[in-house]
């Protein structure tokens, strides 16, 4: 499905390039004040994006998309099908109806920005993307890009500094209470097509696979510290099974933990998803993690770069450090043991509690990417 959905968002991309280069040469820069040319280089940036992540699937760079990207798409094609539906449904009857549609949708950038990019765009965020958004107040979020273009053009045309471009927009040739009844009816429509756009895509998104559930217990570690996320499955976090996604969580709880500090998980798990501005899969950011540690372990210290993260651990009592396992942002905590050693958990298959010294961990597990680590003198 992967290579699929590259290829079109790959065509999206040139499709969306060869319309914005004809409304340049027919508008110049004016054309930037179409909704129709905005609506669509949203959609251009959000599928170009999501091509350089499928592709760096393709290559074995990467496992997934960021959810941050499934989102612009969204929001992206849910702008395009304004587009869509008000030449349909408001142009196009007022330019004469039927007799209009073939110009509308058909001639010079119309025909990729008209037509062929929103329905690209929409069957394949919907059918081959196949991605679960549940938040609902993403529907709401979706209509952003058409209010910041409405308020924008609306106070460029009561300045006297822009006409229209749609006649809708025509603030002094029309009353002012259809001024308002215009903006309330599209974006209406930007919602309601968001909403729908919405329960597409949750109704044909993939059902998860949870695979083979080890018992819970196999999370645990004898003196109550959580070891092995792969053990959390009957857990929910970011809408999807704590298994795929916890080690924010975890590292957090193991933390509390040794701080002295009695914590539930589960109460460790809601407050840190409730701390993500939309409940989507995903894993914890790191503004999450530091927020959270904020209120129930302050005083921390942050660093970035291995090499610096390597000494300044060394020198820590405990700390969690944030790094790329096998390709994946993964978070791991440790505390200081005895002999110079520190005590990790939830670090690997095999290493779900190891004790190593810090150069030992680091050569282990920092082959690539970012590292950052947040620490406790």
């Amino acid at each position: 499905m992967t290579v699929l959905s590259f290829c079109f968002d790959a065509a999206i991309v040139v499709l969306g390039a060869t319309g914005a280069a004809l409304s340049f040469r027919a508008e110049g820069w004016t054309a930037f004040q179409y909704y129709t040319l905005d609506s669509n280089l949203l959609l251009l940036l959000a599928c170009a994006v999501q091509a350089w992540y499928e592709a760096c699937i393709l290559r074995g760079k990467r496992f997934y998309v960021p959810s941050w990207a499934r989102v612009l798409k969204y929001f992206a094609v849910c702008a395009v099908m304004v587009t869509l539906f008000v030449v349909l449904l408001i142009l196009v009857p007022m330019a004469g109806g039927l007799p209009a549609l073939p110009t509308a949708m058909l001639s010079g950038a119309m025909l990729y920005h008209h037509l062929l990019c929103p329905v690209l765009g929409v069957l394949s965020f919907a059918l081959l993307d196949r991605v679960s958004l549940p938040d609902r107040r993403v529907t709401l979020w979706a209509v952003a890009p058409t209010l910041l273009y409405a308020f924008v053009t609306i106070v460029l045309n009561a300045a006297r500094l822009l006409r229209g471009p749609y006649p809708f927009l025509y603030v002094y040739e029309q009353p002012l209470y259809m001024s308002v009844v215009w903006c309330a009816v599209i974006c209406g429509l930007a919602w309601v097509l968001a909403f729908l756009v919405w329960r597409l895509a949750l109704r044909l998104s993939e059902p998860r696979e949870r695979g083979f559930a080890l018992p819970e217990a196999e999370a645990w570690t004898a003196d109550g510290y959580i070891k092995n996320q792969d053990a959390l499955s009957a857990y929910v976090y970011r809408t999807i099974p704590a298994s795929d996604n916890s080690c924010g969580p975890v590292a957090a709880f193991d933390l509390r933990r040794r701080a002295g500090q009695d914590a539930k998980f589960a109460d460790v798990l809601a407050e840190m998803d409730g701390m993500h501005l939309l409940r989507v899969p995903g894993p914890t950011f790191l503004y999450v993690m530091r927020r959270y540690l904020r209120k129930y372990l302050p005083g921390w210290r942050e660093v970035r770069g291995q090499d610096a993260a390597v000494a300044a651990a060394e020198e820590s009592r405990m700390g969690v450090f944030r790094y790329h396992e096998q390709k994946v942002p993964h978070f791991v905590p440790y505390f200081r043991a005895e002999n110079n050693k520190f005590r990790f958990f939830n670090v690997s298959d095999g290493q779900e509690d190891v004790t190593l010294t810090m150069a030992e961990f680091a050569k282990g597990h920092f082959s690539g990417g970012s590292v950052k680590l947040i620490y406790w003198e």
